[in-house]
């Protein structure tokens, strides 16, 4: 059994710690329970809290939500009065716990990108914090459910793409002002990409560089991109890389006016897309 890790914290890797000193080190808030460390058994890095010897200790850290959680309205949401109205989940940000919300509440944060896939929720049914994407009630056959239900309270909340989406798989290299990652696309849209790369250090909200490499039908180009999404993956349908668990979607920030043009042709997106 592993008895020392090295753990990665600020970019820099630091240690080796015992077990007891790591946890020392998360009581004084000198180290995150979202921080990594690298697992032998696995031969890669993982979050502190995921691994099996302090996966309990994480859960009796946090206990179950408090008596008066933090509560974040979602921006333009209107309690529906209806069956999915219940406030039973709990959400686990920044080393507080937010809620109640109803799962309409918890959608339309995903839907706003106010709320990722990797964030942990918690509801009296779970026995400790999960990701949303471990969970059954926010997978995508779950959520087309809803959509197709009828119900207009449900469908408000899902609001159209803005661009053209098309599967697009080429090999790529991102950069994130610390290190370089090879990976590959799996599709593109004038507005972003999603990709997938060996790493799950990525962040929403953060800046990397991408160049994308020539595919079928857009020439290669560089692109500053923001992470706007992150979910777990059993493996990628397109280009299958060692290792690889996380699928993320990049917004473009920066990209040149031909190669919007190359992957609008490409999508086939009109001057005024109605796509969902």
């Amino acid at each position: 059994m592993q008895n020392q890790f090295i753990v990665s914290k600020a970019g820099k890797n630091i240690g080796p710690f015992h077990f007891e000193e790591i946890l020392l080190q998360l009581k004084n808030q000198d180290l995150d329970w979202m921080e990594y460390l690298y697992d032998e058994s696995s031969k890669d890095w993982i979050m502190i809290l995921q691994h099996p010897l302090f996966t309990e200790k994480f859960n009796a850290a946090w206990g179950r939500p408090g008596a008066q959680p933090i509560i974040i309205e979602p921006k333009g949401y209107k309690n529906p009065e209806n069956k999915y109205k219940e406030k039973e989940w709990f959400i686990l940000r920044e080393k507080n716990n937010y809620g109640p919300y109803s799962i309409l509440e918890v959608l339309q944060m995903l839907q706003q990108k106010s709320l990722f896939e990797f964030d942990y929720v918690w509801n009296q049914e779970l026995p400790a914090w999960q990701r949303v994407a471990e969970l059954h009630q926010f997978m995508s056959a779950t959520i087309k459910n809803l959509k197709d239900s009828g119900d207009i309270s449900v469908s408000e909340i899902f609001f159209r793409r803005r661009h053209a989406w098309a599967c697009y798989g080429c090999s790529l290299i991102l950069h994130d002002n610390k290190n370089l990652y090879k990976g590959h696309s799996v599709e593109i849209s004038v507005g972003g990409a999603g990709i997938v790369i060996p790493s799950q250090v990525l962040q929403p909200g953060q800046t990397v560089f991408l160049h994308f490499q020539p595919g079928d039908g857009v020439p290669p180009f560089n692109a500053l991109c923001h992470v706007v999404s992150k979910q777990f993956i059993k493996s990628s349908p397109v280009q299958p890389i060692e290792g690889v668990t996380v699928k993320y979607g990049v917004r473009f920030t920066s990209i040149s006016q031909n190669i919007r043009e190359s992957i609008k042709s490409f999508t086939g997106e009109k001057s005024d897309p109605k796509v969902a």
